[in-house]
Formats: C-alpha cells, sequence, structure tokens
C-alpha cells in the first residue's frame, strides 16, 4: 500500500510539475526565417496589417495571436527581374509603411540586442532576408545600402546563377555556369556581409 501511495504522488507531482505545450511555447521565442508575403504584397496590392483571413497566409494580427516573435521577410524576385534593386527597395519600402502604421506591433531590428529588446516590449521583431544575390546587381554599395534598410542576410543565389556565384540549379544542369562556382567578386561579397 505504501509503495502504491508513494508511486501516485510521485507520478502526481511530476504531472502537475510537466508543462503543457503551450507554456512553452509561451516561453520560448519564435522565430520564422522566411516569409515570403512582401512579394505577395505586390502581386495582390495588399498589407500585412490587414486582416488577410482566407487571403493570405500571414498578417499582424495572426502573427500575435500564433505568438510569433521574430519574423525575417524575404526579399524576393527572379532572375529576370529588371532593376532588381529598385524592386527588393520597393518590398522593403511595404514593409517599413507597414511598420509606421503599427509601431504598437511590429519593429525593425537590426542585431540580438534590439530583438530581444522589441521582444520584452511585447512586439514583432521584423528583419529581412534577401533571396538571391542577383538583386544587389553586381554592387558593394547595393549590398550595404540593402543592409542599412534592415537586410540580414543573403543568398548568394536563387535558381538562378549570378556573374560571381553559380546556383545549385545550374551547376546541376548543362549551363554556362556550371562549375564556375564562386569569382573572386564573390568572395569579396562574403567578406564584405562578414564585416557589416
Amino acid at each position: 500500500m505504501r509503495v502504491t501511495l508513494f508511486l501516485f504522488l510521485t507520478l502526481w507531482t511530476g504531472i502537475i510539475k510537466a508543462q503543457s505545450y503551450q507554456d512553452i511555447h509561451n516561453k520560448a521565442i519564435l522565430i520564422d526565417t522566411h516569409n515570403d508575403f512582401l512579394t505577395k504584397a505586390m502581386e495582390y496590392s495588399i498589407s500585412l496589417d490587414m486582416d488577410l483571413r482566407g487571403k493570405a497566409q500571414s498578417d499582424l494580427t495572426r502573427f500575435k495571436i500564433g505568438g510569433l516573435d521574430v519574423q525575417f521577410f524575404s526579399v524576393w524576385s527572379d532572375g529576370k527581374q529588371l532593376n532588381a534593386f529598385a524592386f527588393a527597395n520597393r518590398q522593403i519600402d511595404s514593409l517599413d509603411a507597414v511598420i509606421g502604421r503599427n509601431p504598437d506591433k511590429i519593429v525593425k531590428v537590426g542585431s540580438v540586442k534590439e530583438i530581444l529588446q522589441v521582444i520584452k516590449l511585447n512586439k514583432i521583431a521584423a528583419l529581412i532576408g534577401l533571396e538571391g544575390g542577383h538583386q544587389i546587381e553586381n554592387s558593394i554599395q547595393n549590398l550595404d545600402s540593402l543592409y542599412k534598410r534592415g537586410t540580414r542576410y543573403i543568398t548568394l543565389t536563387w535558381n538562378n546563377s549570378t556573374d560571381w556565384a553559380t546556383s545549385a540549379f545550374d551547376d546541376k544542369r548543362k549551363s554556362e555556369f556550371k562549375g564556375k562556382g564562386l569569382s573572386a567578386f564573390g568572395k569579396m561579397v562574403i567578406r564584405h556581409m562578414n564585416e557589416i
């Protein structure tokens, strides 16, 4: 009887101390490292601060309901996009407009320290990832400009190669880029990204 009671009390204590998934979720910092909303916003003339249930996968209200703390917004264009740098900036402009209208909900950040500060304020920390190095248009100055606007990571290529980096897509098929890899300029881009 004593053994049974001891086991019951031990298990009961363990159950009480066990956290629910919701408790764990609420205590964790939830980071989404890739959201294509900015491209969709340009295609469909929608905004992140609209109620987009049934129209899009994301909006500010659902970010908060889901407990999202940090969102990396992907800035994307395919390799055929004319003036890709300007197109990237228009996507960032659309994010900046949402942030300007909703400073109580979302803040653009650029460092881990800023992320933690924004989370303490119960706001969403917004960062930018550039999906495809072609959007810097072979310019370190454009890279610097995008960094100043909140870009914190860049994929060197998308499915298309650049003059300075071969994409996996092109490397696996017959292509003028096959086997070229990373050029001297590409190595300079990477060094510069690590410095800024």
